[in-house]
């Protein structure tokens, strides 16, 4: 690897260049040097992804930076003229950004680019991203707005956006994820980071319906306007994570699946996928077994319940008593169930913590909660009242598995009676989301090729 001082020259090297000519000959020079660029990203993308490469083994990682250096040899016997020099040393920081052991050698470079061009607009993305990679966002998002400085560009715009909310400023990324469409409506990474930008907004504020309708409308943009988007894993774990939110679990399958198809180095999808199939198989089986309870105790819990644990509910004016059958599906206002829990269930994730109920008449729904402090929970027998419930009816299948049966989701355990009484607040905790992206060339962890 070379020291900074000896990259240094190089790159001096390479915006002194022959000091001849007006660059009438720029064109063909820039053109061999975003050859050599591409055949070394065609490199690094036939290597083999081992899951933990050794440096300190001939492991893909040590073969990608000695073909690094190769190619900026190369490069180096390629002289362009001062109208092309800025040109250069960013197709040379894109060189050195193939490989991590290149980085401060490409925020170097691409810090001589811009002040030797500074309307070179790609210049100022590039410069952003590894700094970003540093953990410098603030700098990063400085050089993200320097290339708007000079001119409209949707990937500053898309990187402003993820720089932004990065930093918590959840409103101000959508309004870049949002120009960012209008600058390339045409382009599915535009509407991406979008839908991104909505499923960050949809967590963190309160979690809107109309947040997750329009970040599955964003995503489902992004795969109409651009074929490339339906190969992109992280758009269809980032869904997935929505749709499993929502409890649309046949259509969230179907995502972990695909972006497990796609990323087949990436572990997240492929542990989510079978975690959430794991869940909802052990749920079912709680379920049709009223939660493995025998005997005595069974029927003791599944036996009415009395009014008295409606707590503040009961009276007059007061919710009407109902059981699950009766309910309808979707909202059911001005009504409350009430049953015993015969079962809780924690998926991995801890999201959502669920309940088995029984409602006296021999019927039994599963009971989601959200927004559960990790804390907070019920004990069998304990009796559960829902108000206003919201009734929906599952059924899903999968790879050949069927899944059918009742569930109330409820927001918030505070929404909730246990023993007649309100949980706590400390029960609460609010939703917590990180938007995912694969490793590797298949995501946005590494840079990719010149266009």
């Amino acid at each position: 690897m070379a020291a900074p001082e000896e990259e240094a020259a190089a790159a001096a090297a390479a915006e002194a260049g022959d000091g001849n000519g007006d660059g009438d000959g720029d064109e063909a020079a820039l053109k061999r040097l975003e050859e050599l660029v591409k055949e070394l990203y065609n490199y690094r993308d036939r290597l083999p992804q081992g899951e933990n490469p050794d440096p300190a083994a001939n492991e893909p990682g040590a073969a990608l930076a000695e073909e690094m250096e190769k190619t900026l040899r190369l490069m180096e016997e390629v002289h362009v003229s001062p109208q092309g020099r800025g040109r250069a040393l960013l197709l040379r920081a894109q060189a050195l950004g193939v490989s991590p052991e290149g980085g401060i050698r490409a925020e170097q470079t691409l810090s001589r680019a811009v002040k030797l061009e500074p309307g070179l607009v790609p210049a100022w993305t590039r410069l952003g991203e590894e700094l970003w990679r540093r953990g410098e966002l603030d700098r990063a998002r400085a050089c993200f707005a320097g290339a708007l400085a000079h001119g409209e560009d949707a990937e500053a715009r898309r990187l402003l956006s993820m720089a932004l909310r990065a930093g918590g400023a959840l409103r101000e990324g959508l309004a870049q994820a949002e120009a960012a469409v209008r600058c390339a409506p045409n382009d599915g990474r535009s509407w991406y980071v979008l839908g991104n930008a909505y499923v960050s907004l949809f967590f963190a504020g309160g979690q809107s319906p109309e947040a997750a309708r329009r970040a599955l409308g964003a995503y489902a943009q992004a795969e109409r306007v651009d074929p490339e988007a339906t190969n992109n894993p992280d758009l269809h774990l980032n869904r997935a994570t929505l749709l499993q939110y929502q409890e649309r679990f046949g259509a969230a399958l179907e995502g972990l699946g695909r972006a497990a198809a796609l990323a087949p180095e990436w572990e997240e999808p492929r542990r989510r996928h079978a975690q959430l199939l794991d869940f909802l198989t052990r749920l079912c089986g709680l379920l049709a077994n009223r939660g493995k309870l025998r005997g005595k105790r069974r029927r003791g819990l599944e036996g009415p319940v009395s009014p008295a644990h409606l707590g503040s509910l009961a009276g007059p004016g007061g919710p009407r008593p109902s059981s699950i059958l009766s309910l309808r599906p979707g909202p059911n206002p001005r009504r409350v169930l009430l049953g015993r829990v015969i079962f809780s269930l924690t998926p991995e994730d801890g999201v959502p913590y669920t309940v088995g109920v029984a409602d006296g008449t021999g019927a039994v729904a599963a009971v989601t909660v959200y927004n559960a402090a990790p804390s907070w929970g019920v004990l069998v027998g304990d009796a559960l009242a829902v108000p206003d419930p919201h009734l929906c009816l599952h059924q899903h299948q999968h790879q050949g598995k069927s899944f059918s049966f009742s569930g109330l989701r409820v927001p918030s355990p505070l929404a909730l009676l246990v023993n007649g009484r309100r949980p706590p607040g400390p029960a609460l905790a609010p939703a917590r989301l990180a938007l995912r992206t694969a490793p590797g060339p298949a995501g946005q962890s590494q840079p990719a090729p010149p266009p």
